[in-house]
């Protein structure tokens, strides 16, 4: 025989205590537990509160046309130019000025260069070593604010005189960038006194550059020799979009760590509920339980 429910009823238990017993105290360090227990667990789990987040961004990068060459020929000798005339006068002996073409190429039309292509040509044919320096301008605009001077050193030994590079101009960090104010500490002339020959050397420049935080470095992906009549170099320079690595700001890591408190807290909620019901039908601290019926 089918049997159908024609009246239910709910019952509600109240369990009271007074204000100062165990029960009460019970109750207080469960409903603490409930709220801290969440950012205990996702303190001690770890990445709760981000110090450090990244994002991709296509730096704004500018050739400024200044550049430093030194080659040297398979008798030893040097020869040097620069786009620096003082630095060109004081070096007339081993000076060798080079036919120079550059073409800067923006394929996807955003307005940042995408590919430059520099090409020298020498009228020397017997090259064993070639050496650039390239000064660039750096920016990032997205997120974290950076206007920087920068170089890229390309350094090769030469088997036939036509040489070809391809690479991409990479950010190397040592720190995470700061995201609010414009960071404008390394956007400084790489050659501090063009009235000094000193200033132009290589290795000089190059460890100034490498205490920096954050440096531009040139990634290496082919390099091509062909036989050629004098000594042609063509740098291809890829200008790829690059994972910035930033220190979020107070709102940016509350924002992270509240989904992960909440995801957690509900889990926390869940258990000590379980663990309050148990504690209190069975009794296990001392309370006044009484009932109500409730017809519906």
């Amino acid at each position: 025989m089918t049997l159908t429910t024609i009246y239910k009823k709910q019952l509600e238990s109240k369990y009271r205590t007074p204000t100062c017993s165990v029960a009460m105290l019970f109750h207080i360090l469960s409903i603490a537990g409930i709220v801290i227990l969440p950012a205990i667990v996702g303190f001690y789990t770890r990445n709760m509160w981000v110090s450090e987040m990244s994002y991709l961004e296509k730096p704004d990068v500018q050739f400024k046309y200044n550049m430093l060459l030194f080659l040297q020929d398979k008798d030893g000798g040097s020869h040097v130019w620069s786009t620096w005339s003082y630095y060109n006068t004081l070096v007339q002996d081993i000076l060798s000025v080079p036919s120079v073409s550059i073409d800067e190429q923006d394929s996807d039309r955003d307005g940042l260069v995408d590919v430059f292509n520099i090409t020298l040509q020498f009228e020397k044919s017997d090259i064993v070593s070639f050496q650039a320096l390239l000064i660039f301008q750096y920016k990032l605009s997205q997120v974290c604010q950076l206007v920087m001077e920068t170089p890229i050193y390309i350094s090769k030994k030469v088997e036939e005189q036509s040489l070809t590079v391809f690479g991409d101009i990479a950010l190397h960090q040592r720190e995470n960038l700061q995201p609010h104010g414009q960071n404008t500490a390394y956007n400084t002339s790489l050659i501090t006194d063009t009235n000094v020959l000193q200033s132009f050397e290589i290795p000089s420049i190059l460890e100034r550059v490498s205490s920096r935080s954050v440096v531009t470095t040139l990634q290496e992906l082919y390099s091509v020799s062909e036989p050629a009549s004098s000594f042609t170099t063509s740098l291809i320079l890829n200008v790829p979009q690059h994972r910035i690595r930033y220190e979020p700001g107070f709102w940016e890591a509350m924002k992270h760590a509240w989904i992960q408190y909440i995801a957690l807290l509900v889990i926390v909620r869940y258990v000590v509920c379980k663990v309050r019901a148990f504690v209190f039908e069975n009794m296990i601290v001392t309370t006044l339980c009484s009932e109500k019926t409730k017809a519906s």
